[in-house]
């Protein structure tokens, strides 16, 4: 998901792993839309989840750090995180796109991400 900082052409990333089953925020990263923004999200989850689970993905080429086998690439594959933006974007108006609400630095915006983040964790009842 993208927002920006400052002005509408300073767009920021907000990179995502979810657990399916419990729906929970297992890691996450805020940069750009490169391979090192991704591997920063990567080296973030646990050494355990990351040999057993299955990942799914788009066609982005930072996601070919995910070894081959452990991952999918389907449409439709995506969808709770893609309902986990939208929840995201409904409860924080900083993290809409059309917006007066936005954040004027990278810090402010991570601190809300990771408030959002503890919240949103602390009460799913999955």
């Amino acid at each position: 998901m993208w927002t920006f900082v400052k002005s509408r052409n300073n767009e920021v990333w907000i990179w995502l792993a979810l657990e399916v089953n419990s729906r929970k925020v297992i890691g996450y990263a805020v940069g750009d839309r490169s391979v090192n923004t991704f591997k920063r999200l990567w080296d973030g989850i646990s050494d355990k989840i990351k040999r057993k689970a299955i990942f799914y993905t788009d066609r982005w080429d930072a996601y070919n750090l995910i070894p081959y086998k452990q991952r999918i690439i389907k449409k439709g594959g995506t969808n709770h995180v893609e309902r986990l933006f939208l929840t995201l974007r409904n409860d924080n108006p900083r993290f809409t796109r059309k917006t007066i609400r936005f954040s004027k630095s990278l810090e402010m915006l991570e601190i809300s991400l990771k408030l959002w983040i503890h919240y949103y964790n602390s009460y799913t009842l999955r």
